[in-house]
C-alpha cells in the first residue's frame, strides 16, 4: 500500500472532524428547517431538469430512427418472395441465426417476408451494435 499524500492526510481529518462536530456548531445560527426546505427545493428543481433532458435527449433518438430509413426498409421495398425464400433458406444453416425446423415450402410468401424482414432488422441492429 501507498504512503498518503499530505493533501490526503488533510482532506481526510478535515472530514472526519466535520463529522465529530456537533450540528449546532455546523448551523451557526442558521435555521435547519429553512435549509432543508432550501435544499429540497433545489433537488426538485435538478431532478425536473435532469428528466427533461433525458426526454429531449429520448425524442431526439426517436427523431432521428424515424427520419433514417432503416437498410431492412429499402430492401422489402425491393425484394421478391422466392427471393426472401432463398435467403431464409441460407440462413437455416447460418451460425448467426437460430431458426425454429420449418418447411419453407409450406409458409406464405406473406410469412417469408415478414421472417426475412425480421432477419434484415437483426442483422442491422447486430451491425449498428459492432460499429459503436
Amino acid at each position: 500500500m501507498t504512503k498518503p499524500s499530505n493533501i490526503t492526510t488533510f482532506v481526510d481529518a478535515l472530514t472526519q472532524e466535520l463529522i465529530d462536530m456537533p450540528d449546532e456548531q455546523v448551523l451557526e445560527g442558521r435555521d435547519a428547517v429553512q435549509l432543508q426546505a432550501a435544499a429540497q427545493v433545489l433537488l426538485k428543481s435538478a431532478r425536473a431538469e435532469a428528466g427533461k433532458r433525458r426526454m429531449a435527449a429520448a425524442k431526439a433518438g426517436v427523431s432521428a430512427s424515424r427520419a433514417k430509413p432503416s437498410t431492412s426498409n429499402v430492401q422489402m421495398e425491393n425484394v421478391s418472395a422466392a427471393e426472401a425464400r432463398r435467403f431464409v433458406a441460407q440462413a437455416q444453416n447460418d451460425s448467426r441465426y437460430t431458426l425454429a425446423a420449418r418447411k419453407l415450402g409450406d409458409m406464405t410468401d406473406e410469412e417469408v417476408l415478414r421472417l426475412y424482414s425480421q432477419m434484415k432488422h437483426l442483422e442491422d441492429a447486430s451491425s449498428k451494435g459492432r460499429d459503436k
